[in-house]
């Protein structure tokens, strides 16, 4: 049997980035002890827009997304990955998903976790917290198909819509609807976890948390805006770690100060010109996709031919909260609501003024024109059909603006390493940079 290749370590431009491994690893033993503790501990989904509420009811977040790209960074996800498709599930699915049910399955007939698993494996939940959101499907099914493990484990679906786009009527008319529906579905949350956990909620606490919040949002946009300077301090590959504390810790202090570091130590970058590359030709936006956990050396490559990526779409998943135009309530699960909804229709008026446009085009149009951006990379994972097939839609609309902007589409997968080719990879990523600097030399 052919031993696996090892994947290329990323080197990381921040130090800040270097920190992630650590902290990431403390999520994951934070749930295994408070298992052992006999506290709750709650499967649930990055941007699940509830942190607040679990973290004032003393929950455990097991981030089970995470899990998985943990296992695809180790490039030990096929073992689950198989384990899932023995029990009829086709590879097809979402692998983030197919790894956790792989998981589950084999540790509930264990009756302990399967064998050497990366650190430690994944904690067995009392709750599991699903969050019905249009961005992706395995938010409604993923954990009631882990039921057929774990019968004893309670699922709840949090409705969290957003109005949609459309260029013939005014959002602003509907969108109170959406925001009373919100806070009913959190209601709803809360008082299934009082019911299951057997605690009541902290209003105090919560609103704290709630401010606590708001405040880091703030300073991660204003962290991420500098990397608008030239050189650029931090690219996407780093950016791609330094997303934990934004998805998986909000609502601590600890996410809040993460990110103020992350502010002063590219500030200091900035003041002493020191980029993520020597000399940077080409300025590219990850503009979509989740990242090939497994292949995250390619950024290397790309920082190799002189191209950084100073801003993405992918795990921006936040605008400042004092550009947000919320209304001032005092409940926090109204001010959780109009967040939620406000961040999903920040630029709906833009893309109104905009014949044929749509708030998705206008984001990447925005981080173009202000990151000075001379390229667009896209990856599309096969396994992702809610997300990423919406990506060569948004290219073809880009070029309507650009022209011949280039762009470069990858394809593999999130954590399925049977879907990449590294020698392919490369050889396209040379073409893209090769296109680049035709481009560059026309004067564009």
């Amino acid at each position: 049997m052919t031993e696996e290749k090892k994947p290329e370590k990323r080197r990381t431009a921040t130090e800040a980035a270097s920190r992630i491994g650590s902290m990431s690893k403390a999520l994951i033993s934070d749930a295994l002890r408070a298992k052992e503790e006999g506290k709750p501990v709650a499967y649930t989904f990055i941007f699940c827009g509830y942190d607040e509420i679990i973290r004032a009811m003393d929950i455990v977040p097991a981030w089970t997304e995470s899990y998985a790209g943990i296992l695809g960074v180790k490039r030990d996800a096929q073992r689950f990955l198989e384990r899932a498709e023995s029990e009829n599930l086709s590879r097809s699915l979402c692998t983030y998903a197919l790894c956790g049910l792989g998981f589950d399955n084999w540790r509930e007939e264990l009756g302990e976790m399967p064998p050497n698993p990366p650190w430690g494996g994944q904690a067995r939940p009392n709750v599991m917290l699903s969050s019905g959101q249009m961005i992706c499907d395995p938010r409604y099914k993923w954990y009631q198909a882990a039921q057929h493990y774990m019968p004893d484990v309670p699922v709840y679906v949090g409705g969290l819509p957003w109005p949609p786009y459309e260029e013939d009527y005014d959002y602003r008319e509907v969108e109170g609807y959406y925001v009373k529906y919100i806070v009913e579905e959190l209601r709803g949350l809360i008082e299934f976890l009082e019911r299951h956990i057997g605690k009541k909620m902290d209003w105090d606490r919560l609103s704290e948390l709630v401010d606590l919040s708001d405040r880091t949002w703030n300073i991660i946009s204003e962290a991420y805006d500098l990397r608008m300077a030239v050189p650029c301090p931090m690219g996407t590959g780093d950016a791609m770690n330094t997303m934990v504390p934004m998805v998986f810790m909000m609502g601590t202090q600890e996410a809040y100060n993460f990110f103020k570091d992350l502010y002063d130590e590219l500030k200091y970058k900035i003041d002493n010109k020191i980029g993520v590359v020597p000399d940077e030709k080409y300025r590219l936006m990850w503009g979509g996709g989740l990242p090939s956990w497994f292949a995250l050396g390619d950024f290397n490559y790309f920082n190799s031919k002189g191209a950084v990526f100073p801003v993405e779409t992918t795990y921006r998943l936040l605008e400042p909260v004092y550009k947000l135009d919320l209304p001032k309530v005092s409940d926090p699960l109204e001010h959780l609501a109009w967040r939620w909804v406000k961040y999903w229709t920040y630029r709906y008026d833009k893309a109104k003024k905009r014949p044929g446009s749509h708030p998705d085009i206008e984001h990447l149009i925005e981080y173009i024109e202000d990151y000075k951006i001379d390229g667009v990379v896209m990856h599309e994972a096969f396994s992702c059909r809610s997300w990423h097939p919406g990506l060569i839609w948004q290219l073809n609309h880009l070029k309507k603006v650009y022209g011949d902007i280039p762009s470069l589409i990858l394809e593999s997968d999130i954590v399925d390493i049977s879907s990449y080719n590294e020698a392919d990879t490369r050889a396209r990523i040379d073409a893209f940079i090769d296109t680049l600097e035709a481009v560059k030399s026309r004067g564009r």
